[in-house]
């Protein structure tokens, strides 16, 4: 009877630890857009809704290194004079971003044109 009970307590938990990973994992970076961005300008502040952060709008280069003007909101105040990665979702929020040291090399071939 303990047997069972353990692993159905074990089974449960691991079912749980999945349904956090595909939850808050997977979503914002297979729903969203990826794209490189060189920010150099302070982001606008804004307050729309229930949503406080700032405004961007930037040139931004996909991998395959094309570029396109966007605006993005985003919840954080991205820091000037640096490159990041974004994932922006359909809606224009940025779901994730990383600060990144140098743009990849087809990204930055156009991106000093």
């Amino acid at each position: 009877m303990k047997n069972k009970k353990g692993l159905l307590l074990s089974l449960a938990g691991l079912l749980i630890a999945l349904c956090v990973v595909f939850e808050y994992g997977m979503p914002s970076d297979a729903a969203a857009k990826a794209y490189f961005v060189d920010v150099h300008t302070n982001g606008k502040p804004i307050q729309k809704n229930q949503f406080s952060g700032y405004k961007y709008t930037l040139k931004a280069y996909k991998k395959d290194g094309s570029s396109e003007n966007i605006t993005f909101y985003s919840p954080d105040k991205l820091a000037k004079n640096k490159k990041f990665k974004i994932h922006v979702t359909n809606n224009q929020f940025v779901a994730n971003y990383k600060q990144v040291k140098k743009l990849p090399s087809t990204v930055q071939y156009y991106a000093e044109q």
